[in-house]
Formats: C-alpha cells, structure tokens, sequence
C-alpha cells in the first residue's frame, strides 16, 4: 500500500508536466513561428517479488514503480500562414530556419517578422538576420522602400535613384537534428550544431513568402482533447492515492 501511494504519486505529477506542457501551447496558439511540443513518458524500475513454486517452474513477480516524464519533444511541422502584404514579412515554406545573431550565439527562428533598426536588417525582438554567407545585412539610413523576394533579396532605394539596390540576400538555415534544439523562447532556438546556412530553394531549403507571416503549429481542438485526458488520469491518480490511504488506514485498526 505504501508502494501504490507514491506510484500513483508518480502518474500525478507527471500529468502536472503534461498540463503544463498543454498549457503552454493553447497559450501560443497566436505566436508567430511557435512550435508546440508534447511530453514522453517512460515507466520506471520493476520490482521483483517472491512467488511460489509451479512445479519445475518459478513464476515471477514484477510491479512497477510508475512513471516518469523522459522527454518534451518539439513537434516543427509547418503552421498555417497569414497574408500580411506587409513587404517586411517573409514565411518559410519548407525546411529551414532564420538564423539570427543573440548575445554573441547564433539562434534560429521561423518568425519572419522583420524590420530595419540601427542600420541592420532584424527581427521583430531586434536580432539581426544573417544572410547566406553568415553576415549581418547592413541597410545605409538613406535606403527607403525596402522589400524581399521570395528568394530572399533585400533590395530598397538609395536617395533620388528610380533604381532598387540589392542589399544582400536572406540565408535559410537547415539543422538536420532538429530533436536536438534547445527552445531558449522568443520563438527562438539554439543548436550545438555548425551553421549550415544557403540560398533559399536551394539544396532542400525553404523557400520564403515574402508578405505572409508563418503562426503557430497549435491546434486548439486537439489540445483540448490532451487536456481533458490528462484532466483525467490526473484525476484517477488522485482516487488511487484515496483508496490506498483508506487501505492503509484499515489495516492500521487491525492492530488495536
């Protein structure tokens, strides 16, 4: 009995994390390039209990000690995009990332949503984008009309000339171990990979979608589905504790 108070304990607070989990991407639902994740489960050590002899054969006893959470696992699937027609917002279509510099590290991110500060071409939280080389794209103050094509041209106009000039061209990450990301928030993620970083469309990237914005991968109703079920078993686990403290209890009266 006293083993089933903390096994139950156990499956509590793992449906705790898988709450929180749930939580944290219905809150998301509206973020731009939010990846929602989910949490993995493994059962922990078995117990071997004496059994009586069968014959020639011995059966053997095992119960389990619970469960525990393994893992959260980020699920990068593509979300839905929204037309902005504003000319600095770019969508990924396909795999990639942005790659963005951040107190010194390189991060990714799938939020397009981009401006120009300071002289340089950032996102929406003021990183800079990297272009295909790995370089800042620097914009003069004198540039006006800034646009990006699809394949990641940054072009604007210089003073009184009627001529676009190219600014530099948008780099499209690729992290073949996506798993292995770390999310660091702000939509942001970190590898200890090297920076492998290209042309957009070009060996397998993304390509981009300039005037559109890439949302969260969320759904809603799906979400509510997990958290009605872990609603649930959280709820069982709770009742399992109930039943083997009353258990306890009883057998406790048998000793007076």
């Amino acid at each position: 009995m006293i083993r089933s108070l903390y096994t139950a304990s156990t499956g509590m607070f793992a449906q705790q994390v898988n709450m929180d989990n749930i939580a944290n991407n219905i809150s998301n639902v509206n973020t731009t390039g939010f990846k929602k994740s989910r949490v993995a489960f493994e059962d922990l050590l078995y117990s071997r209990l004496p059994a009586p002899r069968t014959g020639a054969n011995e059966t053997t006893l095992q119960i389990g000690s619970g469960v525990r959470v393994a893992a959260t696992i980020r699920d990068f699937s593509d979300g839905g995009v929204l037309h902005t027609n504003q000319l600095l917002d770019v969508a990924l279509n396909g795999d990639g990332f942005l790659a963005v510099t951040m107190d010194g590290q390189i991060a990714y991110t799938r939020s397009g949503s981009l401006q120009v500060s300071g002289g340089r071409l950032v996102t929406s939280s003021g990183y800079p984008v990297l272009d295909t080389r790995g370089r800042e794209i620097r914009i003069d103050n004198d540039i006006s009309q800034v646009e990006i094509d699809e394949n990641g041209y940054v072009t604007g106009f210089s003073g009184n000339s009627h001529t676009p000039r190219n600014l530099g061209q948008i780099g499209v990450a690729r992290v073949p171990n996506q798993h292995a990301m770390r999310a660091i928030g702000g939509s942001l993620f970190v590898s200890d990979e090297r920076l492998d970083i290209g042309e957009p469309g070009r060996n397998q990237r993304a390509r981009l979608m300039p005037g559109f914005l890439e949302m969260s991968n969320v759904q809603v109703i799906e979400e509510m589905v997990n958290l009605i079920t872990a609603q649930r078993a959280y709820e069982v686990g709770s009742k399992a504790i109930q039943a083997s403290d009353e258990m306890l209890q009883q057998a406790n009266n048998l000793r007076r």
